[in-house]
């Protein structure tokens, strides 16, 4: 059955469509650079307000990141001698990511919304499902560097599906207001 007029595609792109293109990738890539660097501050954040006196901004940081994350001290890096947000596992998914979302330009275009297959994420989660396991059942110590560098390689390939994502939503939403401004 063939398309609707709405899903329509057009082959050709005009050079100033083609340009707004990349301008809003690179807009969406930025917004989530930011937001990305932004998190991972507020990790680190939770423990230098405590360290420095201010406790209602280190308990909501502290709090936030406690519905993400167990937070237990012992399995989590210290900084100004208190736990950060996240244990080391999280603060490597995020590490990984912010990482992933910076070079994300180096590898792919910023304009193409196409990702990789599924298999590439499930294999970088392969070293932190071990590493896991292996702790889980005894045979293997994992420690503070293993969870965080297992879980930084799925951080950062993560992110090579999260930005096509973040820059298609910024592209759905003007198609979609392009059509009900064309309803009106």
């Amino acid at each position: 059955m063939p398309a609707s007029i709405a899903e329509y595609v057009p082959q050709f792109v005009s050079e100033s469509e083609a340009r707004a293109r990349r301008v809003r990738a690179w807009c969406a890539w930025g917004a989530l650079s930011m937001a990305a660097t932004l998190l991972l501050s507020l990790i680190a954040l939770a423990p230098w307000a405590r360290a420095h006196g201010h406790q209602s901004w280190a308990a909501v940081v502290y709090a936030g990141f406690g519905t993400v994350c167990h937070q237990m001290p012992e399995r989590s890096f210290a900084l100004f001698g208190f736990p950060l947000a996240v244990c080391a596992r999280c603060l490597g998914l995020y590490a990984g990511g912010l990482g992933g979302v910076l070079l994300y330009p180096l590898v792919r275009r910023l304009e193409h919304g196409d990702v990789p297959a599924r298999g590439w994420l499930l294999a970088a989660a392969v070293p932190t499902s071990v590493d896991f396991l292996l702790g889980l059942s005894g045979i293997w110590a994992n420690t503070h560097l293993s969870r965080f560098l297992t879980a930084s390689l799925v951080g950062a390939v993560a992110a090579f599906y999260i930005v096509p994502a973040v820059a298609a939503f910024g592209r759905r939403r003007r198609r979609l207001r392009r059509q009900q401004g064309a309803l009106a």
